[in-house]
């Protein structure tokens, strides 16, 4: 059994080829397979499918399954170059354990990332930072996910229509279907700038909410919305701590609790008057 890989791009031209040559050396990945909606095509050692700017990273990656042609396939996100041995963690991790129809890894901050690279992945990966166990999950990461290919297909509709993997995961949940998490690492090298990752903060922050909640119940979650940045930051801290990371995270505090409120903001005007209609990537 080999390894399908899809990885979406926007503006990571530099991080994009790193992480594909890294893939080309591991032997058990045996397709690559690149989706980017940047402005200007990214030079690769492998072909690259163009979308127009701006298309959602979800759009990008169930479009590129049609191609997939091995039983697992994984997805990463063009910042992140994976571990030696990573294909074969992944592979091993779904043998084991056959009924998991996601597994999701550990992502790490790249050992040269400064301040905001740093306060960029508390906001976004700390919940996954390794040591990251192997245990069954309600939830994996976005950047380091992967699929039975089969399993993955058999939600055709959430698919086509280019929704975050969370709602596939939450219909998955809702029928008993497990997610579960590994120990294999990605890196994650930012190449935001403050106001790109507020922007995405904001903006992917009503999405979220926009898609999670259409009842009743979206007045009540916007209520609780302005103590949303301290609940945030104290999950943050929490997977700080856990990941023994608590000296950075406190350097960085300033900064997470800015973007978390950034995130809250959107997540109210997400609930209260739904999404923008407007796609957004970063």
């Amino acid at each position: 059994m080999a390894l399908s890989v899809i990885v979406t791009a926007y503006r990571s031209a530099v991080t994009l080829r790193a992480c594909v040559e890294q893939l080309q050396r591991d032997p058990d990945v045996s397709q690559i397979l690149v989706a980017d909606c940047s402005e200007e095509t990214p030079s690769l050692p492998v072909s690259v499918r163009r979308f127009p700017p701006p298309t959602a990273v979800p759009v990008m990656r169930w479009a590129m399954l049609e191609r997939v042609t091995e039983p697992v396939v994984a997805c990463l996100e063009g910042r992140c170059v994976p571990e030696t041995g990573w294909g074969a963690a992944v592979l091993a991790a779904h043998a084991g354990w056959p009924d998991a129809a996601g597994i999701g890894g550990a992502v790490d901050v790249d050992g040269a990332s400064g301040w905001l690279d740093t306060v960029v992945w508390f906001c976004e990966y700390a919940a996954y930072a390794p040591p990251l166990a192997e245990e069954p999950a309600s939830e994996i990461s976005g950047a380091h996910l992967s699929y039975k290919t089969a399993m993955l297909l058999t939600e055709s509709d959430l698919l086509a229509a280019g929704v975050w993997e969370t709602l596939v995961h939450l219909r998955w949940r809702a029928k008993g279907i497990s997610l579960r998490t590994i120990g294999a690492a990605i890196a994650f090298r930012n190449g935001m700038s403050g106001g790109e990752f507020m922007r995405q903060r904001f903006h992917y922050g009503r999405g979220y909410a926009a898609a999670r909640c259409r009842t009743a119940r979206r007045l009540l979650l916007g209520l609780m919305t302005p103590a949303l940045p301290l609940v945030l930051t104290l999950r943050t801290a929490a997977a700080a701590r856990r990941a023994g990371r608590m000296p950075s995270f406190l350097l960085c505090l300033p900064g997470i609790f800015f973007f978390h409120t950034m995130w809250s903001a959107g997540e109210l005007l997400g609930y209260w008057f739904g999404h923008s209609g407007n796609q957004h990537i970063y």
